[in-house]
């Protein structure tokens, strides 16, 4: 057989024995290879090739659909959030502004609002330019100060690292490729190192183990009242779990996580790609040439011969043998990180023996270490205060002083507190008054208004979700007067106000009682339900 060019393929078949042999030769133009024009002897590619492309105008409607049907659910989130923030009231002055504080320590110049709505069950961060933070009910009276704050610098850290944005840009991309499960992988890891990452801003803020403790408080409030069975999720996303045990815990390595990231990249490259070659099929379809086989004229001595037996051609392959596919050497795993893990999980060690330490050390009679020295410099703790607080009958531990400083208690304040509720107040409620702003004056206001209890618990919770003087006197002109303090904090908890009576009444339903009025307000009825229920049809 002559010899041909690298890109020439030669078939060679037997004829029957009265016919005479004949060669087939064929020549293509690279990288495609002759194929033989039986449907039947095709390859699978081929035929996989050609059924996309006769079926590519479905596949199209069917991943339009899909997108459609992904963009009407995060359409419907949406709107159910915007309507979550416009019915949201306003949380307290003293809470917005240590929330401010708290935001000009992570470095944000952008203003940002706290709200409050009893149909929140998560804290939430919405919005790029205005972000607002959105907190249950539950937590201004459910959690301590600090954890209330713990769980505010975590969703300052999504404000700071603009995830409102990235998660924006990400939601498109999985409404695009919905169809994709790497996309949806990728995106699970996304979230959950974004919540990594959100949680290590909230502990420098604090400590691993307070914050911690402020998760599964948050946790067990949301849970309140839920038959909810199955693995716990935390209330800021994430597996609690998890995040617990990387907080207090050492980190597990995290050898493979550039490679898998690598992979899903490429991966996802791919599949964009994909598309350009579906769409060429359908708008030029493979043509099949059909070759006829010319006979070659053999001698006269080959009628005597017995035709000879012919292997089986292999089947012709896409890349010519020529160029074999390079191989590529195996990417070694990086080894863990052993002596960082090691380090990871003696300074949490470390962390949880300093809070101990400081709930103990008493300032001028135990031995300071560094880190208290620092504390207590940064507090402005100085003798004189050390001397002021014990005199208070506290305890001068290292807690209490750096507490105490913080909220700028005084002994005139905790001597007019002590006097109010005929007893000195445990320093963590005492601290938590001055905090929310609790003043003689308030309690004597509050006192005024018939609310004469001497529970300082009860009065910091109404306190928390900003009951005053001026909501009660609205509420007594809308019918709702004389109540009482734990009705009260209900009532307000839940964001009722003396306009949404006036707007229920205006719509021609007037709630004959305090309990109607909950039902109304945790129903999620308003006057626009009202009339609209209202309406004849047609």
């Amino acid at each position: 057989m002559e010899a041909r060019p690298a890109r020439t393929v030669s078939f060679e078949r037997s004829a029957p024995a009265f016919a005479h042999a004949a060669a087939l030769t064929l020549t293509t133009p690279a990288p495609w290879r002759a194929l033989p024009s039986g449907p039947s002897q095709r390859p699978l590619w081929e035929r996989a090739f050609q059924q996309v492309g006769e079926n590519l105008p479905w596949l199209v409607m069917a991943w339009g659909m899909g997108v459609a049907a992904s963009s009407l659910r995060l359409l419907k989130g949406w709107m159910l959030l915007r309507r979550q923030v416009h019915e949201a009231v306003h949380a307290s002055w003293e809470w917005q502004q240590r929330m401010e504080a708290m935001a000009r320590r992570l470095g944000l110049t952008r203003p940002v609002r706290l709200l409050v709505s009893s149909k929140l069950e998560v804290p939430s961060t919405l919005g790029w330019l205005k972000p607002v933070v959105l907190v249950p009910t539950a937590t201004l009276t459910g959690l301590a100060v600090r954890e209330l704050e713990l769980v505010l610098a975590h969703e300052l850290a999504h404000i700071r690292r603009h995830d409102f944005a990235v998660n924006v840009v990400q939601t498109l991309v999985e409404t695009l490729l919905f169809y994709h499960p790497v996309v949806w992988w990728m995106s699970q890891v996304i979230r959950v190192e974004r919540e990594n990452c959100c949680d290590d801003l909230a502990v420098h803020q604090g400590s691993a183990l307070p914050y911690a403790r402020a998760l599964t408080a948050l946790e067990a409030l949301r849970l309140q009242g839920m038959g909810a069975s199955g693995p716990a999720l935390s209330a800021l996303g994430g597996s609690l779990t998890d995040r617990v045990r990387r907080l207090v815990l050492a980190p597990a390595p995290r050898c493979s996580s550039r490679w898998a990231a690598g992979v899903s990249i490429v991966t996802l490259i791919s599949s964009l790609a994909l598309a350009v070659p579906l769409t060429a099929l359908a708008v030029q379809p493979a043509k099949v040439v059909d070759v006829k086989a010319e006979p070659v004229a053999v001698p006269a001595k080959a009628n005597a011969l017995p035709a000879p037996v012919v292997a089986p051609m292999p089947r012709p392959r896409l890349v010519a043998a020529a160029a074999p596919a390079p191989s590529v050497a195996p990417v070694p795993s990086p080894k863990p990180p052993t002596a960082e893990r090691a380090q990871a999980g003696r300074d949490d060690a470390e962390d949880e023996d300093e809070d101990d330490a400081d709930a103990t050390t008493r300032v001028g009679q135990d031995r300071l270490s560094v880190d208290q020295l620092v504390e207590l410099k940064i507090a402005g703790v100085t003798p004189e205060v050390v001397a002021k607080v014990t005199a208070m009958g506290y305890a001068p531990t290292v807690d209490t002083l750096v507490e105490f400083s913080h909220a700028g208690i005084t002994p005139e304040y905790a001597k007019a507190m002590a006097a109010r509720f005929g007893k000195p107040l445990p320093s963590e409620l005492l601290v938590g008054m001055k905090h929310l702003g609790v003043t003689p004056e308030w309690l004597e206001q509050m006192k005024s208004l018939g609310f004469t209890s001497s529970d300082p618990e009860e009065l910091l919770s109404a306190k928390a979700v900003g009951i005053d003087a001026a909501w009660l006197s609205d509420l007594k002109a809308a019918g709702f007067g004389n109540l009482d303090l734990d009705t009260a904090v209900e009532l307000r908890a839940l964001g009722v106000t003396s306009g949404y009576i006036r707007e229920l009444e205006a719509a021609g339903l007037k709630p004959a009682n305090v309990d109607e009025l909950k039902r109304l307000r945790t129903g999620g009825v308003d006057a626009d339900f009202i009339r609209r229920m209202q309406q004849p049809r047609k």
